[in-house]
């Protein structure tokens, strides 16, 4: 991204937008066997004055479909004549992985898996313009976009068969500064949840909030809704806290208003099934629930209760399946560990 002297023209990867104006584009960033090109759309709201620049990151996983609605959305209702700043939105991150519905890009992965792997971008940041195909999409996005934002939220929803409390998750406090600061913008976001932590799948060095927090960026990342559902609600939700965060951070006028619970937690209890057939989840999102409280029956093939699954300990709940039939291990739900 380069600015004129002027800063009324942002030029970025092909574009040239004046004060006050929005475009789309595709940016091609892989090429595949075919000779056709993974692109990724781009939308870019310049503000009518200036100000900061967010990037919105949607659905770098391919079942994450509530993501694209969220920006678009967004995107479609933002006054440019009210804005200030510019709005960088990547409303799918992973084509190849939308077209499947799946988390990864399987057709590349399946067809050469020790090639392809790691198969998802979101875990190969900083990216690699030498690597395979999750490098270098991971590399264009934190090299095109991603790197010239001053804050970035990368919205996310948990993988097919499961739904989230609306919830965030931030760089590793380790990281310092950026990590406190994506912490309270986070708490503006409004969820109700909010993981801090220094270990986990969510702290991961290759994943783009920590690389763009060492960086000394504002990022975190967010998951709302169901894997391959869309959920009008949890849309109206996440609307509402990126309008909390434009107004915190100055790209909009109005006031900051209280949304979510924000319970601040350490990690998340994952509490699974020992048997295996037909779940009977017995309890819900937010929900609070006790050591020893019995939070899912199991059935098996012939109509027998099989198993009582118990809480491990006492909490509230972040995430639930939504698939009723379970094998041996799979989750029943996630509760939250307060800090």
């Amino acid at each position: 991204m380069a600015r004129t002297a002027s800063d009324e023209t942002l030029r970025i990867e092909g574009m040239a937008l004046k004060r006050g104006t929005r475009e789309h584009k595709r940016m091609p960033v892989a090429e595949q066997a075919d000779g056709s090109w993974v692109e990724l759309p781009v939308i870019v709201l310049r503000g009518a004055r200036p100000g900061p620049v967010l990037l919105l990151g949607a659905c770098v996983h391919g079942d994450e479909i509530n993501g694209i609605e969220i920006v678009t959305k967004f995107a479609n209702a933002t006054d440019l004549k009210t804005l200030k700043g510019t709005v960088i939105i990547l409303p799918v991150q992973n084509p190849l992985a939308v077209q499947a519905q799946h988390r990864y890009a399987v057709s590349t992965f399946l067809r050469s898996p020790l090639d392809q792997s790691p198969a998802d971008p979101w875990a190969a940041f900083p990216g690699d313009p030498l690597g395979n195909t999750a490098a270098r999409v991971a590399y264009a996005i934190h090299t095109k976009f991603m790197r010239h934002a001053d804050y970035i939220i990368d919205i996310h929803t948990p993988t097919t068969g499961g739904r989230y409390a609306p919830f965030a998750f931030m760089p590793p406090p380790r990281v310092g500064k950026a990590a406190k600061q994506a912490l309270e913008l986070a708490k503006i976001f409004g969820p109700d949840f909010i993981l801090y932590t220094e270990k986990g799948v969510y702290v991961m060095e290759e994943s783009p909030h920590v690389v763009l927090a060492r960086q000394g960026k504002i990022a975190f990342g967010v998951e709302v809704s169901e894997g391959s559902h869309i959920h009008p609600e949890d849309t109206k939700r996440a609307l509402a806290g990126l309008r909390n965060v434009m107004c915190k951070i100055g790209m909009l006028s109005g006031k900051v208003k209280k949304i979510g619970r924000c319970m601040v937690i350490k990690d998340q209890a994952v509490v699974r099934v020992n048997r295996a057939g037909l779940l009977q989840r017995l309890c819900n999102l937010n929900d609070e629930v006790k050591k020893g409280q019995v939070v899912g029956i199991v059935t098996n093939v012939f109509g027998e209760k099989v198993e009582e699954v118990r809480a491990p300990l006492s909490g509230r709940v972040v995430r639930v399946a939504t698939f009723p039939i379970v094998s041996a291990g799979e989750r029943v739900c996630q509760l939250g560990v307060p800090l």
